[in-house]
């Protein structure tokens, strides 16, 4: 059964949501997470570059951090602030990197720069699913309009615990998968319809 309310409401929740509560729903897409072993400095500096990769995937696309091992290498160098995640199962490392030394040397490589220098947009089809209420389609949605290249998102409909969206993204799916599709958020959702992406949340 469709629920106009819901689609009403998780078209206009951010816009109702301070600036700062919507910052706390999405973490930057400079910001990279990789467990470690412990905290000594060789963990941490090993931690620094496997998050960093995992920067490199989201806002460069897909495979991407194969031909950044020269940058990947000066994560140390590049990172703002890191911390400690004990939860999840294990230690991770947390940190963020400067956007605009991360953006320069990605382009000083040749790769693209979502948002930046990178393919046309195109118009995905989206279902996101696991949602059970306002905080969950507020989060889908912050999460969406963070990803660097994405530059509409539109609310087509709500079903039961299902939100479909219209999503144009440089790149299309596949670059919503590379930012989205593998975590913490989100997951692929392998009973997605033919033709659409469909991504779980994670909770």
């Amino acid at each position: 059964m469709r629920l106009p309310i819901a689609v009403l409401f998780a078209s206009l929740v951010l816009t109702a949501l301070p600036a700062a509560a919507q910052t706390d729903l999405a973490a930057s897409p400079y910001e990279g997470r990789a467990p470690v072993a412990d905290q000594s400095d060789v963990a941490r500096d090993s931690g620094l570059r496997n998050a960093l990769a995992e920067v490199i995937e989201r806002v460069s696309g897909p495979g991407s951090s194969a031909n950044a091992a020269a940058i990947i290498a000066g994560a140390p160098q590049l990172v703002q602030r890191y911390a400690y995640d004990n939860g999840n199962g294990g230690l991770q490392l947390v940190a963020s990197f400067d956007k605009t030394a991360v953006d320069r040397q990605l382009r000083a490589a040749g790769l693209p720069v979502w948002g930046i220098s990178s393919a046309p947009a195109q118009n995905t089809d989206l279902v996101v699913s696991g949602l059970r209420g306002s905080a969950d389609y507020a989060r889908t949605l912050s999460a969406l309009r963070a990803v660097p290249g994405v530059r509409r998102v539109a609310v087509l409909g709500a079903d039961a615990d299902h939100l479909s969206l219209a999503v144009d993204a440089e790149g299309g799916a596949a670059r919503l998968v590379g930012a989205l599709g593998n975590g913490p958020q989100f997951v692929r959702d392998p009973n997605a319809a033919p033709g659409t992406l469909g991504l779980r949340l994670v909770r």
